[in-house]
């Protein structure tokens, strides 16, 4: 049988003390970045690996506020693009790339944790600019029928919802053969608040997976993110991407009878 890319020592070493006890994870964990962004350059993906090295996030996850023990793999919009919104956001200074912020951005990412590993892709509340954006885009019945759609065709299982942290909450969740039900979608988005909620739809893998063993880990992972590939371009804003003039905060008001009169 062929052998599990990370061992048990290996998960085991992300809540070790020294970063030297955990150094044989995190050069696995380098070996499998560098072969990702590979295979993403061979698919002509526009994603990019995180802005700053080391591009390894050790302690945090796109999903959750507070610190874990574990080691994600973020992938997400370029660094030119990234200065772009975060100004939009109203941050000063973002000429330099020490002062973004990777999570005011969608993000896909691969995470290795001491009890799972996921593929997911997540758009924080901090990434509220494109959270709003998506707002105003579902409010559009044409795009929100894309987006259950979608997400109802995934091959797999796979799990949508609003939650944070790092492990799959069973309550504020729907999988994707739920959401085939247009109810069930529309009854779960009525309870998003944006710029409040994180939204996020991925799939979560006990660390004894035979996905996860050494021949498989690669084109399992890319397997996955071919799946929430589209959505990541769904839910970011760009330029061909905007509808943040059909969100609630930006719609037009109406004048009054005495406004019109001025």
């Amino acid at each position: 049988m062929t052998a599990l890319y990370f061992t048990e020592d290996d998960t085991a070493a992300l809540s070790a003390a020294t970063l030297e006890e955990q150094r044989p994870t995190l050069e696995k964990c380098a070996e499998l970045h560098n072969a990702l962004t590979r295979r993403m350059r061979d698919l002509s993906w526009d994603i990019h690996p995180h802005w700053e090295k080391p591009q390894l996030i050790l302690g945090r996850s796109a999903a959750s506020a507070a610190p874990v023990y574990g080691v994600s793999l973020p992938y997400l919009r370029s660094k030119e693009q990234a200065q772009l919104v975060e100004r939009l956001m109203g941050r000063d200074g973002v000429g330099a790339s020490a002062t973004l912020d990777w999570r005011r951005h969608p993000i896909l990412e691969f995470r290795l944790t001491t009890d799972h590993a996921a593929v997911e892709l997540v758009v924080p509340p901090s990434a509220w600019w494109d959270q709003r954006n998506l707002v105003g885009k579902l409010s559009l019945s044409r795009h929100r029928e894309t987006l259950r759609s979608h997400l109802a065709r995934m091959s797999g299982t796979f799990h949508f919802g609003f939650w944070d942290g790092i492990h799959l909450n069973e309550d504020l969740h729907l999988t994707n053969r739920q959401l085939a039900r247009a109810s069930a979608f529309d009854e779960l988005m009525s309870t998003f608040w944006d710029g409040q909620d994180w939204m996020r739809v991925g799939v979560w893998f006990e660390l004894d997976d035979p996905a996860l063993n050494t021949t498989c880990i690669l084109s399992e992972i890319i397997s996955r993110m071919s799946s929430l590939y589209p959505l990541y371009h769904f839910f970011l804003w760009s330029g061909n991407n905007n509808f943040q003039s059909f969100h609630p905060a930006n719609a037009l008001v109406q004048p009054t009878s005495r406004d019109a009169l001025i």
